[in-house]
């Protein structure tokens, strides 16, 4: 007999959807856990970026030694890709 719009469905065919549901409710759980993740990383990558461009801009000497610093980096690792002591 053909059901009609307000007759009750089958209990087997709500077990699906209560699964269904759990599984749903699972995988956004998880979504949401995983946006939070990168926009807590996001949030500190542009954190440490303005606070660099804050320190370059209140202090012009900063960034001259920084460049020395990196020449210096680069120094030391080709020495050491060539097994010698920096």
């Amino acid at each position: 007999m053909p059901q009609g719009p307000l007759e009750m469905a089958e209990p087997e065919s709500q077990e699906g959807n209560y699964d269904n549901r759990g599984k749903n409710a699972e995988n956004f759980k998880t979504d949401i856990l995983s946006c939070l993740r990168e926009t807590e990383r996001l949030t500190v990558h542009v954190a440490c970026m303005t606070y660099d461009c804050v320190n370059t801009q209140t202090n012009p000497d900063l960034s001259n030694a920084m460049q020395r610093l990196e020449h210096a980096f680069l120094m030391c690792r080709e020495q050491i890709k060539k097994g010698k002591r920096c």
